[in-house]
């Protein structure tokens, strides 16, 4: 299933069920809350529960991957290489200018556009930040981030209503 029919069950969905999607989809590492808040507020859900319900998703996830630091490690290592090293991969690359630049912060707050809520929890740790900070950084950055998104989308799809109507 590619992943605009699978948002597109969203829209199918009624009630609390068209909510517990937005959750899985936050949850799953490729989508998160840039792609699924704008979505399930574009087919007319409350932005409040889709924010709600994407930063929870998302954050379920993320603390799984923090909670799993050992493995998570070895996967990135595995598929990226190591992340305190000269890296080929772009995303390491953006990561480690962002993380000498602004620290744990910066990379939180840049999550979602530029490595995604998921690797960059991984590279915090990486970098050398505690699971305590990386996790508190994540939550508040994945809140605000989901924040956002609900009402900028809110107000976009108010606003272009408008036009159209």
């Amino acid at each position: 299933m590619d992943l605009l029919a699978g948002l597109e069950t969203i829209d199918r969905a009624d009630g609390f069920l068209a909510y517990l999607l937005v959750f899985v989809f936050a949850a799953i590492p490729v989508v998160e809350v840039l792609v699924v808040i704008p979505f399930g507020v574009a087919v007319g859900l409350d932005p409040i529960l889709v924010g709600l319900a994407a930063a929870t998703g998302n954050l379920s996830t993320v603390y799984l991957v923090v909670v799993a630091s050992d493995w998570s490690l070895d996967f990135v290592r595995r598929r990226y290489g190591d992340p305190t090293d000269d890296s080929d991969s772009k995303t390491i690359r953006r990561a480690r200018r962002i993380w000498n630049k602004y620290g744990l912060p910066g990379v939180a707050l840049a999550a979602p556009v530029t490595t995604g809520a998921h690797l960059a929890a991984v590279l915090g740790l990486a970098f050398g930040s505690s699971r305590r900070r990386v996790l508190g950084w994540m939550t508040g950055s994945l809140v605000l981030w989901s924040s956002v998104l609900a009402a900028a989308s809110w107000y976009g799809m108010e606003r272009l209503l408008r036009i159209l109507g």
